[in-house]
């Protein structure tokens, strides 16, 4: 598929407004910070991780040996999946393969490992929660280079998995705009690729269909 003739068609169906719209989350957008669960039980939970990636500017959310399409749970993505990319993995070779080079996997234990907001943020990295029950796994522990805990001060011993995600990606998306001092960090190719997926989410599928099938 020709991206930008593709475009070209697409554009005049979408408003002005939704270009603007577009064009501002794009330049938002974090590639370099993703955010992996491992065998989620409740597929809420993974659903709700991807609409707090989405709203803050995140891009990439794996989900490992999962069951069903934990992504896509329509009542609480409220169809956040169609702006990031997700990212189903039948196994951690495959998940690892997927990665960046020299992406950094960290992952999420109780009370060891670095503070939340002492995480190296200087080459790729990847969050990785476990089960909501069991947490991550001997076999997931093996594959991460690090791990860090998000500080706790009150009487309560764990967090809820969404909102454990939810803290840890708002400040490290935080930190990281601060580091590459700007709010995105997509090259030319990637944003082209997400501009037309975005034209594509913004119009019917039988208009796109018409349009890009001539």
């Amino acid at each position: 598929m020709d991206i930008d003739l593709s475009l070209e068609k697409l554009a005049p169906y979408v408003t002005d407004a939704r270009k603007a719209k577009i064009d501002a989350s794009l330049g938002q957008r974090i590639g370099s910070v993703h955010v992996a669960v491992e065998a989620p039980s409740d597929p809420h939970n993974a659903a709700a991780i991807v609409r707090t990636c989405e709203a803050l500017g995140g891009l990439h959310v794996h989900v490992i040996k999962a069951e069903g399409k934990a992504l896509h749970a329509k009542r609480t993505t409220q169809g956040s999946y169609r702006w990031i990319l997700p990212h189903h993995h039948a196994d951690f070779e495959t998940f690892e393969q997927s990665l960046p080079q020299n992406t950094m996997i960290a992952g999420a234990v109780m009370n060891e490992g670095l503070p939340l907001d002492q995480l190296p943020l200087d080459q790729p990295i990847c969050l990785l929660f476990g089960n909501e029950h069991r947490g991550i796994s001997d076999e997931a522990k093996n594959r991460c280079d690090t791990f860090f805990h998000i500080p706790m001060h009150g009487m309560c011993e764990s967090l809820n998995l969404s909102v454990a995600a939810a803290m840890s990606l708002q400040l490290i998306l935080t930190r990281k705009r601060k580091l590459l001092k700007k709010s995105g960090d997509l090259n030319q190719k990637e944003l082209k690729s997400l501009r037309l997926a975005y034209y594509l989410n913004s119009v019917s599928e039988r208009l796109a269909n018409e349009l890009l099938d001539n």
